[in-house]
């Protein structure tokens, strides 16, 4: 799975640069979430922050199935003589000992450790795998959230529009007498409110894409004109899926780590108990006697005995760790299931929301708005019949926008729940 992200990372990247080119800025400009999250994958400093945290265990794994070292000694007797005339004066009966100990691991000591490191590299495994999809979840939400903000720019300039036209034409009613001068006043108002909000909806936007770069790990980024993905609501997911929640959640690297890190608890258990048995050391080696000319075999064994010391401690904790591991597993388990339905139902609901604005809503409201309009302008309405059907057609809009910001944000907290990583075979990027 990790290669499969890096690899597509760096191919979608690629693309995105052959085909449109570096332009003089050379400002990526975002034009789907899969160009957003292969930028990240390629940028982003958390995602190699976790990928340096995966190379530190398999490098603490190195050491796993190595045997312990042997050791070299010398030891010279029987020399110096101080104060004496006799035998052992100067070097006569020196005596040397060139030895050879090697620590023999009993217990089971080294498959233990190879096991606990083959376990700490599963759970490594899945945290960088999580922590991709923590990636590609956090720039799908803040790309969610710098289209919404862009979008709701062109909303609030749409309002401010219609409350000019609005304006100039109460403005010339009430200079041919047809409406009382507080109807100018009013419709002057709304459109100093609706430009007020114009500018605040731009300082939002800019905020929104700001964050954005953050998170991918660029100084900048710009969106494309068209985000046609923003718009992909009817059939963009299953959001209430029958069946087991297990079977949705079953690629959740979070979901598998929970039996995983039980069995690393459980690895360092055994490994524990072996390293209470005492190890053996057996050493041979040649001595050399200086006063004979002659050589002599030595050899000797030794073992700890455990009168006290059994490694009590290390097994104690070993062993609450593994069951702290064991009910965090259940309760996370249980965490995880609820989550992924209580988002399918959010997700669900969004999107007949924002089906049913569409069907429904907005065709009134702007088939409303346009009669409101065109009926002021020919005396048949009143400014303020006028006005409320304006603000009706903005506040539905904005509505609209509110619930596809929703809708995808809720998408993509039911993809990383369920483990499903970004299509990184689309992509829609280029730069300036």
């Amino acid at each position: 799975m990790r290669l499969t992200y890096c690899v597509c990372a760096a191919l979608a990247v690629a693309l995105s640069f052959d085909a449109f080119g570096q332009g003089p800025v050379g400002v990526p400009v975002i034009a789907t979430p899969a160009q957003a999250i292969a930028l990240a994958y390629e940028r982003s400093s958390a995602l190699r922050s976790a990928a340096a945290s995966r190379q530190g265990v398999d490098a603490d794994g190195l050491s796993a199935p190595l045997r312990p070292n042997p050791e070299v000694s010398l030891t010279v007797e029987n020399f110096g003589g101080i104060g004496g005339v006799g035998t052992y004066r100067g070097a006569r009966s020196v005596e040397a000992t060139l030895g050879l100990s090697q620590r023999l691991e009993l217990g089971g000591k080294r498959p233990a450790r190879i096991d606990l490191a083959s376990r700490n590299s599963a759970v490594a495994d899945l945290e960088l795998d999580a922590a991709r999809l923590d990636l590609a979840r956090d720039v799908t939400l803040a790309l969610i959230e710098a289209e919404a903000t862009a979008r709701n720019v062109r909303l609030e300039q749409d309002r401010a529009r219609l409350a000019s036209d609005t304006a100039r034409i109460a403005s010339a009613r009430v200079d041919a007498g047809r409406e009382p001068l507080l109807q100018s006043r009013r419709s002057e108002l709304n459109l100093t409110t609706a430009n007020v909000a114009v500018e605040r909806a731009r300082r939002e936007a800019a905020t929104a894409l700001r964050n954005l770069a953050v998170v991918i790990g660029l100084p900048r980024v710009e969106l494309a004109a068209r985000q046609p993905w923003y718009d992909e609501i009817i059939g963009a997911t299953q959001a209430a899926v029958q069946g087991d929640p297990f079977h949705r959640i079953a690629t959740n690297p979070d979901f598998k780590k929970i039996d995983f890190v039980v069995a690393q608890q459980q690895s360092n258990v055994r490994l524990q108990q072996a390293n209470g048995v005492p190890d053996v050391t057996v050493q041979g080696g040649v001595r050399r006697f200086q006063e004979g000319r002659e050589t002599a075999f030595v050899a000797s064994a030794s073992i700890p005995l455990p009168f006290s010391d059994k490694n009590q401690a290390g097994i104690a904790r070993a062993q609450a760790d593994l069951r702290r591991a064991e009910a965090e597993a259940a309760r996370t388990r249980e965490v995880l299931i609820a989550s992924l339905l209580t988002a399918e139902q959010a997700l669900d609901e969004a999107q007949r929301a924002v089906q049913m604005l569409r069907r429904k809503a907005i065709p009134s409201a702007e088939q409303g708005a346009k009669l409101a309009s065109n009926g002021f302008a020919e005396g048949k309405f009143t400014y303020l019949e006028a006005s409320e059907a304006q603000r009706a057609l903005s506040d539905v809009r904005s509505q609209l926008n509110d619930l596809m910001r929703e809708f995808h944000s809720r998408r993509a907290e039911v993809q990383r729940l369920r483990g499903l990583g970004p299509d990184l075979s689309i992509n829609g990027a280029s730069t300036r």
